[in-house]
């Protein structure tokens, strides 16, 4: 397997001087538990759990002696010394409440040890069963599906890697870059998604990876529901999200269906848990503090752009399409933009919306904002450069600034523009490729 760009990440961790026991965060199947085996080489010592066995999970015979776990650890897996530096790794921890407890206990007593978590659905066992987590004494970290960048990584295309560093992006490359753009919108992030096509670049075989993460998606949610009723609602979501990506939702009704809006959003949270999906909820301000305005209605967004493209039937599009922002009416790269966009915004360490004007009768809304370095910026994903910027324009009318971002199938630069009543302002042009190169672009030139 491919390495993820979270092992720097995971890295980072190992070597803070006060680093706790470390809970990893993400939707089944992004690569938790590869990326934890692959980090593991780097230690003397690794030990992997799997608390889901019987065996692996009678260990934790307390929460809170992890001395005396360790050496039933130890005599479990035959372990006779410990050379050098010792992770654990406790997958599906969501299994025992012990083990959840323990993390507190080794980042008191043991804090020589490494210990990594995670678990399916672990944000909604933690949420329903009150499994003690405590706060201060554990860390997170989010794991998403594949960037475009991490997609490059997989194909080995180190030399594009490096020449995306470059700012601007040599135009030359622009070809090269939209192939491989291309081809990563159409399978989307999911790491095996990804192996599939890059082995065999049949369309066929990728379908069938989604097929089945998607099946297990909604056989997880017999799971968890706590009705058949919900259960039937979950899986109503997950068949028709595809048709309200990228959109702002009613949950009364959602999807044309008779469900009332409290079944909706309840089941909504759930899924939110379970990191299948995200909502956005909008910003009618231009300027900061950036409070998103919960009482409207929020912008939907699915784990990956891969399972939009599957549901809508629309894959063959990416093969003959003369741009990519026109695929599925623009949705597609938009949904891929902002799918891209929440996964930077974990760790880059900033805030995501999107912005609606505030005036009766007004229809004005851009796709996305991002605050950074105390700017509200906007973020139109646009199918080209003669494409209307009507809503960007009455934006920056308004804000107290004077740059905005246009995400597009075309040539990386940076431009002056007016809006109709005489504002000036820089507006960058991006390639879709170079979406996870946003914040270089914004340091580069808001400086």
């Amino acid at each position: 397997m491919f390495e993820r760009q979270i092992l720097s990440n995971l890295k980072a961790w190992s070597e803070s001087p006060n680093r706790k026991s470390l809970i990893l965060r993400g939707a089944r199947q992004v690569g938790k538990t590869t990326a934890v085996r692959m980090f593991g080489q780097s230690f003397e010592t690794y030990i992997e759990l799997n608390l889901e066995d019987e065996t692996d999970r009678s260990m934790f015979i307390s929460g809170t002696d992890v001395r005396a776990v360790l050496n039933v650890i130890t005599l479990r897996k035959g372990i006779k010394q410990f050379p050098g530096r010792i992770l654990i790794f406790i997958d599906e921890i969501q299994n025992s409440p012990e083990a959840m407890l323990s993390l507190r206990y080794f980042y008191e007593k043991m804090p020589e040890l490494y210990i990594i978590a995670a678990g399916s659905l672990l944000e909604v066992y933690i949420t329903r069963n009150r499994l003690p987590v405590s706060p201060g004494r554990v860390e997170y970290m989010w794991m998403y599906p594949c960037t475009f960048e991490e997609y490059l990584i997989a194909a080995n295309q180190d030399r594009l890697l490096e020449t995306i560093k470059t700012i601007p992006f040599p135009e030359y490359a622009n070809t090269v870059l939209r192939d491989h753009f291309m081809q990563y919108a159409l399978v989307g992030g999911m790491p095996e998604a990804i192996q599939v096509w890059l082995n065999s670049k049949n369309v066929l075989k990728v379908q069938h990876v989604l097929t089945d993460i998607l099946l297990s998606y909604k056989e997880d949610a017999v799971k968890y529901a706590i009705s058949l009723k919900q259960a039937d609602i979950l899986k109503f979501i997950i068949d028709g999200s595809y048709s309200e990506v990228a959109k702002q939702i009613t949950f009364e009704r959602f999807g044309g269906s008779d469900y009332k809006s409290q079944s909706i959003k309840s089941a909504f949270s759930l899924l939110e848990q379970a990191s299948l999906v995200s909502l956005i909820y909008p910003h009618t301000s231009t300027e900061l503090p950036a409070i998103p305005k919960r009482s409207r209605r929020p912008k939907l967004m699915f784990l990956d752009t891969g399972f939009i493209n599957l549901q809508a039937n629309i894959q063959a599009d990416y093969f003959t399409a003369t741009n990519l922002n026109s695929i599925y009416k623009g949705i597609a790269m938009e949904h891929l933009v902002g799918q891209q966009m929440i996964a930077m915004s974990k760790s880059r360490g900033f805030g995501m919306g999107f912005w609606i004007r505030n005036a009766r009768g007004s229809s004005a809304e851009v796709d996305y904002v991002i605050i950074y370095k105390g700017r509200m910026i906007p973020v139109e994903v646009k199918s080209g450069k003669t494409g209307t910027l009507k809503s960007l324009m009455l934006f920056m009318d308004e804000a107290p600034h004077n740059f905005a971002v246009r995400i597009y199938d075309g040539v990386t630069c940076l431009e002056q523009h007016k809006t109709p009543s005489g504002k000036a302002f820089q507006l960058l042009n991006l390639n879709l490729g170079l979406t996870t190169r946003l914040i270089d672009y914004l340091d580069q030139y808001l400086n």
